[in-house]
C-alpha cells in the first residue's frame, strides 16, 4: 500500500484526522463526525432513520458541500441547497426509496425500504408467505484449509484482532481518555515460547514473517496457548499488517489475518518508523 500510494501523481484525502493515509495526500479535505452530520442512516435491517447533527462542522463545511464544490471545479456542477435534496435525489433515482423524504421520516419516525406507491409507509416485514426472490440458493462452501504453514524458520503462529476499549486502527480512539485502557499494541507470548527465546514480560521484540518485520513490547501471559502469539493492530507505529500474509478466503476473500507464520526474537534497537515520521511532519507543517 505504502509503494501504490507513493507511486501516484496526485493523492487526495478526505478525512476526520491526518492519518498514515493522509501522509500521502497532496491535498487533504476535511471530513465530518457522526456528531455534525446532517442526513440518514440506513442499518442491517433496512430502517432508514434521520441523522441529525448536535453541533456544527468544525471545519465550516458539511462532507457533501466539499464533495460539490470539487465536482463543480473538475467542470460539473452539483448544487444542493440542503441535504434533503441529496434524499429526493435519491428517492427519484432508486425504486426501493422511492417515498422516502426528510418529511416523511420526520412524521414516521424512520421508514424500512421498500418504500413506495406500493408501500407508502415502507416495508417492516419483507418476507410474508414466500422470499421476494424465491427460493434460497444453497452453495457449498468446503473448507479449504491456509496454504500458510509454520516451520522451523517461522514456528510460530500470528493471530491479529482487536480489544475492546479501541476502534479499528484507532484513528478516532486513540484520541480519547480510552488510551488509559489500552496505550500500545503489544504481543502476547506463551511463557514457554518466551523461555525457549530468552524474552522477558515488557521486553522489546522483533516480530517478522515471509513478508516483513515489525517490532512490539513483549507480554507474557498463558492467555495464549504454546506456539501462538496475539497482538491487536490500532497504533500505526506498530504496523501489525506488515507481518501478515496475502492470502485470503477463497470464498470471501476477506484477508486472512489470524494465520500468519513468524519468528519472534529479543530486538536491541528500535526498528524506522518512516510512516509515523511523515505523518508527524504533516501535523507539524
Amino acid at each position: 500500500m505504502k509503494a501504490a500510494l507513493g507511486a501516484l501523481e496526485f493523492v487526495v484525502v478526505q478525512d476526520l484526522f491526518l492519518n498514515e493515509t493522509a501522509a500521502f495526500a497532496h491535498v487533504f479535505l476535511p471530513g465530518t463526525s457522526f456528531l455534525e452530520k446532517d442526513g440518514t442512516f440506513t442499518n442491517a435491517e433496512r430502517r432508514i432513520n434521520r441523522v441529525r447533527p448536535v453541533m456544527a462542522p468544525k471545519s465550516g463545511k458539511q462532507e457533501w458541500e466539499v464533495v460539490c464544490e470539487l465536482s463543480t471545479a473538475l467542470g460539473y456542477p452539483m448544487s444542493y441547497a440542503a441535504s434533503s435534496e441529496i434524499m429526493d435525489e435519491i428517492a427519484a433515482t432508486t425504486p426501493t426509496f422511492a417515498g422516502v423524504s426528510f418529511a416523511k421520516l420526520d412524521e414516521t419516525g424512520g421508514l424500512q425500504w421498500p418504500c413506495n406507491d406500493a408501500a407508502p409507509l415502507g416495508t417492516p416485514i419483507m418476507h410474508v408467505g414466500t422470499f421476494v426472490r424465491g427460493k434460497g440458493h444453497f452453495v457449498e462452501t468446503p473448507f479449504i484449509p491456509t496454504d500458510e504453514r509454520a516451520n522451523r524458520r517461522f514456528p510460530l503462529l500470528l493471530t491479529t484482532g482487536r480489544i475492546l476499549s479501541q476502534y479499528n486502527v484507532g484513528a478516532q480512539t486513540r484520541r480519547t481518555d480510552n488510551v488509559m485502557w489500552h496505550e500500545a499494541d503489544v504481543l502476547e507470548m506463551h511463557p514457554a515460547d518466551a523461555e525457549e527465546r530468552g524474552v522477558v514480560d515488557g521486553a522489546l521484540v522483533a516480530l517478522s514473517s515471509r513478508i516483513g518485520e515489525t517490532q512490539l513490547q513483549a507480554h507474557i501471559t498463558d492467555r495464549v496457548p504454546q506456539g501462538v502469539v496475539y497482538t491487536t493492530f490500532h497504533y500505526p507505529a506498530t504496523g501489525a499488517n506488515v507481518v501478515t500474509t496475502e492470502f485470503s478466503d477463497w470464498a470471501t476473500n476477506c484477508p486472512e489475518y489470524k494465520v500468519t507464520a513468524v519468528q519472534v526474537r529479543p530486538q536491541a534497537t528500535p526498528l524506522a518508523d518512516d510512516a509515523g515520521e511523515r505523518v508527524a511532519s504533516l501535523v507539524g507543517t
